[in-house]
């Protein structure tokens, strides 16, 4: 009788101790995956930040388009100021980038505890980090489409300088331009979506992992 109740201690033992150990897994997989999320801080930061320069830019661009062509002199204050703002979005695209970059390194360790996982919580952290790597993928499909739509500006608002300038010539920049504008949208809400279904997912691993993790408001 002894022997059989050590036995039975002894599983118990060896199953807690299996319970502990996914648990800690988990625990460690959560705390690389939210400083990856504090990590991003900057990418929401320099997003704000973009959005009010294009608003500024855009109200740059209705002025110098009031102004006569041949006023030189009206529109190259105008164009500097253009031309500086692109300059700063530039770098703040690369905030964003440096930003994302950053918190995709902190992610990709949770990749050695996968295996460690049983298997509902191995499947749903697959599926999430498949799901990043999707994510991550249109960031740099949107960095890409961000540069040429900016390339494309800093001409618009070169050419705005050259008293020769000819209509059929800017109307075609112009077009370029807003074609760029609809890439970088299409791109930013890929990016958008990915992101939605990303942030699903990590909430379907933290409760299939036994986490109790509030959520909040999202």
């Amino acid at each position: 009788m002894k022997r059989l109740i050590f036995s039975l201690l002894l599983l118990l033992v060896i199953f807690l101790g299996a319970c502990t150990d996914e648990h800690n897994v988990a625990e460690d997989m959560y705390d690389h995956l939210e400083k990856s999320v504090e990590l991003e801080g900057a990418y929401q930061s320099a997003q704000s930040d973009l959005v009010e320069l294009e608003q500024q830019e855009n109200e740059l661009y209705n002025e110098m388009m009031e102004i006569n062509l041949n006023e030189l002199d009206e529109i190259q204050e105008l164009v500097d100021e253009a031309l500086a703002s692109v300059e700063n979005r530039r770098e703040l695209m690369e905030q964003e980038k440096e930003s994302i970059d950053s918190a995709k390194e902190e992610f990709d360790q949770v990749e050695e505890y996968v295996e460690e996982l049983d298997e509902e919580p191995q499947q749903k952290a697959n599926d999430m980090i498949e799901k990043m790597n999707e994510r991550y993928e249109a960031f740099n499909n949107l960095y890409e489409a961000y540069q040429t739509s900016l390339d494309l500006d800093a001409e618009l608002y070169e050419m705005l300088q050259n008293e020769d300038l000819q209509k059929e010539d800017l109307d075609d920049q112009v077009k370029q331009v807003n074609e760029s504008y609809q890439e970088v949208q299409e791109a930013q809400e890929q990016f958008n979506n990915l992101t939605r279904e990303f942030n699903d997912l990590k909430r379907d691993f933290y409760e299939s992992s036994g986490l109790n993790i509030d959520f909040g408001e999202e």
